[in-house]
């Protein structure tokens, strides 16, 4: 599968450190699998910190990490990975469950240590979807106690948002919500069939068109939105100009008719993007670590790529750049292969990968037909 490519220098610039499967939590869309005690094969934390060593020794300037889980607060060394991770001054971010292990003496900890951020979830505007979604009454309430307290410490914090059939409708509150609070960034992810996130229900080709072109539009509102899955939104100015008919429909007039924002901070948006955006999403490339040493090339992206138990970090990174930045590996195949916009998109591997079993196949949520591809359809034809 792979091309005969070596590239020694290609270093992923956001690496997820998943240090424990352990939750409190059991989500509907966790691609996870999470259970309540730690698994016995999860990374110690002595492997960790050579882990850490590793990624510090990839790059004068190292990627960013996010420590994450499962709940990385039931992890009980949690303290010392935090603290090591500072001490060799890499820059980092957590990823917790809204816990009330996530109290104030922690947060002093974890300002203390220099976190660069703290994300949380919320995936609706009421405990009606947020709760469902998440299995445990009040969840919606406590992670809103948690921002605003965070936020008042000082502390820049982030809400991350699963997009999914149930909760389409609530986006414009999700929004306003995010902006009222003065959260940093709202990180919008696409639901991946993988994990328990197999049983939801995913959006159509035609919201998920519509739902990035609304996105878009948020810069305008001074917001700062990141999507994971959604390279589309990259292009969405692009593709207004060649095919607005395909970004355009009865949901994208709904949500933008239910935007209650202010554009009194127009001026500001491109600013704080770029200030207070992750520069890392816009694209290096990423790399997640599972808490049994397994590599892959994201959270969503279950595609093995080896394990640091067996190899350093930078051969297995070195040996799979084609799927680590598959954009320049000439093995995108289909409309996305052809795509004027394959170096700024490239779509989703990870839905590919899902939907079709190759992780190379054109991502199947785009209703884009780049003109390339057209041409080259005809070419066949005849």
């Amino acid at each position: 599968m792979m091309a005969n490519r070596t590239t020694t220098d290609y270093i992923p610039s956001l690496i997820f450190i998943e240090t424990t499967k352990a939750c409190e939590y059991t989500c509907r869309h966790c691609r996870a699998e999470s259970q309540t005690t730690p698994a016995p094969d999860q990374l110690t934390l002595r492997e960790i910190e050579d882990l850490l060593d590793q990624i510090k020794e990839l790059s004068q300037s190292p990627p960013e990490v996010v420590l994450t889980g499962g709940d990385l607060l039931l992890r009980k060394d949690i303290r010392d990975v935090i603290a090591y991770t500072h001490e060799l001054n890499i820059p980092f971010s957590i990823s917790p469950a809204a816990s009330p292990l996530l109290d104030d003496e922690f947060i002093d900890f974890i300002i203390d240590n220099g976190v660069k951020a703290v994300s949380l979830s919320i995936d609706g505007t009421e405990d009606g979807t947020h709760d469902w979604l998440r299995r445990i009454p009040g969840s919606f309430n406590l992670t809103l106690t948690l921002l605003m307290r965070m936020k008042k410490r000082g502390v820049n914090v982030q809400v991350n948002t699963t997009v999914m059939r149930r909760n389409v409708n609530e986006l414009p509150v999700l929004a306003s919500l995010v902006k009222d609070i003065g959260l940093s960034a709202w990180e919008v992810f696409f639901l991946i069939k993988t994990g328990r996130g197999i049983r939801l229900l995913d959006i159509t080709p035609e919201q998920y068109m519509q739902i990035n072109h609304w996105l878009s539009d948020l810069s305008d509102y001074g917001l700062n939105v990141r999507t994971v899955e959604g390279p589309l939104k990259r292009v969405v100015p692009q593709i207004k100009e060649i095919s607005p008919d395909i970004l355009s429909g009865e949901l994208y007039s709904k949500l933008s008719k239910e935007t209650r924002l202010s554009k009194n901070t127009v001026k500001d948006s491109r600013t704080i993007a770029r200030s207070t955006g992750n520069p890392h999403h816009y694209f290096r490339g990423t790399l997640f670590i599972g808490q049994n040493g397994i590599v892959y090339p994201s959270g969503l992206f279950t595609f093995s790529l080896g394990n640091i138990r067996k190899e350093k970090l930078k051969t297995i990174i070195s040996k799979n750049t084609d799927l680590l930045d598959p954009r320049h590996s000439g093995l995108i195949k289909g409309k996305c292969g052809s795509c004027e916009f394959l170096e700024s998109c490239g779509g989703s591997r990870a839905r590919a990968l899902a939907y079709t079993g190759d992780p190379f196949a054109a991502d199947p949520a785009c209703l884009y037909i780049p003109v390339k591809y057209n041409s080259e359809v005809e070419q066949r034809q005849h």
